[in-house]
């Protein structure tokens, strides 16, 4: 794969050329890359170009949308493939309010639920109460926060209020989208434990901290 394929997919995703950014997978997989590593190798990079260019207000809505609606298509030609049994591990994923972004959350809801963890996927728009309320009902206790709009990320910092207010420091607040990419400072500041970058680096989040805090359960 050459260095420049995730700006290529990058380029294919703001043109809206479906059949252009599969080629470039398709490319990428010719040259040796393995399925279960296009995701972060190929496919993260471009989505983090995408994420910043949209935080940093190079693209509007209507060309983010359009680029995130190929970007969704394509995502079978990249998700890992894995057949894992039961974990387990109870993962509750949703994207924050006044925000209908859903690509990087629908890909990595996809690869946890592959890996065998229970996925919990509350959508979008989701209210910071509501993500204490569906753990309380599930027992789930790692929470990933989607958000892709500047202001929907500096909102993430409610869903960790929320949880101290219900006195549930037990819960593992990941968080993943564009703005927390491009500055991942950010996720600090909303009181975040790490960034999702991709369906690789969730998995891999997961498991560490099904282990390290949740002995291997939920």
């Amino acid at each position: 794969m050459t260095d420049d394929a995730p700006y290529r997919l990058y380029q294919a995703l703001l043109a809206e050329d479906a059949s252009d950014a599969i080629s470039v997978v398709e490319s990428a997989r010719a040259a040796g890359v393995a399925q279960e590593r296009l995701f972060d190798t190929l496919f993260t990079p471009a989505m983090a170009l995408l994420g910043a260019a949209w935080a940093s207000g190079q693209l509007d809505e209507f060309a983010f949308t359009g680029a995130a609606v190929i970007a969704e298509q394509i995502t079978s030609f990249v998700i890992p493939p894995s057949a894992s049994s039961d974990t387990g591990v109870t993962v509750l994923v949703g994207t924050m309010r006044r925000d209908h972004h859903t690509v990087l959350r629908n890909i990595v809801a996809a690869s946890l639920k592959e890996a065998g963890h229970r996925v919990v996927d509350l959508g979008v728009e989701i209210a910071s109460t509501a993500f204490v309320e569906k753990a309380e009902e599930t027992g789930a206790r790692i929470v990933i926060v989607f958000a892709e709009m500047t202001e929907s990320a500096r909102a993430a910092s409610r869903v960790r209020e929320a949880f101290e207010a219900a006195g549930r420091n037990d819960v593992v607040i990941l968080v993943g989208g564009g703005p927390f990419a491009a500055a991942p400072e950010l996720a600090k500041r909303v009181g975040a434990n790490g960034v999702v970058r991709g369906a690789e680096s969730a998995m891999r989040l997961v498991s560490r901290i099904a282990q390290d805090r949740l002995g291997g359960g939920r």
